[in-house]
């Protein structure tokens, strides 16, 4: 199965089996985790893998999991670093889903390695062979419908339909579902809900979010053979939202054989 078929697949695990991934396999999680798209190529990233098997690590912060491994990605602290982890770590976390192992993100957690000189870490990745079910049914996902998430001003084709349903699907931090959207046949207005809260760590922990809701569009556009370029529209910047941020406009053309 494909990235865009364990959109629909993937959920979040808890519990872990005491069972050792290849060595071959961790590689190629790095090696597919080098490949993805940026949404910022001018930003710096790194990831590593810490080995937990033999519980010898002390993660430490709220919502921790007890996993065999943890993934970590680092990046340069640059404008839109957040956003671009979340964007590259979706991928990775569909990747391995179709590998057969779980995959759980971790808010706030940070293991003890320090960072790379020049790097922050900004995202950890608990994994490893699930106990539990490692499927979803997307009829049981807890998500907001597509008539709460969007505002349609023009008849949506199918293609643009399947995009905003893999995009309902985007996990977010504690489920908050960060986004709305404004829908035209031929783009997407993307915004970013205000926090009651504007607190800096949950500020941060929404640009993560929508970094990842993003990847969901870009992976369902491919699958729809639609090329998307998210591009930012000086006069939407320029407007002030009550309720929320303009983040950018996804630009929507079909491919042509």
């Amino acid at each position: 199965m494909n990235l865009y078929q364990m959109i629909f697949k993937r959920r979040s695990i808890k519990k872990y089996k005491k069972e050792p991934v290849p060595e071959q396999l961790k590689r190629d999680i790095l090696y597919f985790g080098d490949c993805v798209s940026r949404l910022y190529g001018d930003i710096k990233v790194k990831m590593e893998i810490c080995d937990n098997t033999q519980e010898d690590l002390s993660p430490k912060g709220l919502w921790k999991v007890e996993a065999p491994y943890y993934l970590v990605l680092y990046s340069e602290e640059k404008e839109g670093y957040l956003v671009n982890a979340g964007y590259i770590m979706e991928p990775v976390l569909l990747y391995m889903t179709g590998k057969g192992l779980g995959t759980c993100y971790l808010a706030s957690v940070k293991t003890v390695k320090p960072a790379p000189a020049g790097f922050k870490q900004v995202i950890a990745i608990a994994f490893g062979y699930p106990k539990t079910l490692l499927y979803r049914d997307p009829a049981t996902a807890r998500r907001l419908p597509l008539k709460e998430l969007c505002v349609f001003k023009e008849e949506a084709g199918e293609s643009v339909k399947n995009i905003l349903k893999a995009v309902r699907l985007a996990p977010s931090v504690m489920n908050t579902q960060p986004w709305r959207f404004i829908v035209y046949h031929d783009k997407i207005y993307v915004f970013s809900c205000r926090e009651f809260l504007p607190s800096p760590y949950l500020l941060s922990l929404r640009e993560i979010s929508v970094g990842i809701m993003l990847s969901h569009l870009a992976i369902a556009a491919e699958e729809m053979w639609i090329n998307v370029s998210l591009e930012a529209d000086k006069a939407m910047e320029k407007k002030s939202y009550k309720s929320g941020a303009y983040v950018a406009t996804a630009y929507l053309k079909e491919y042509k054989l």
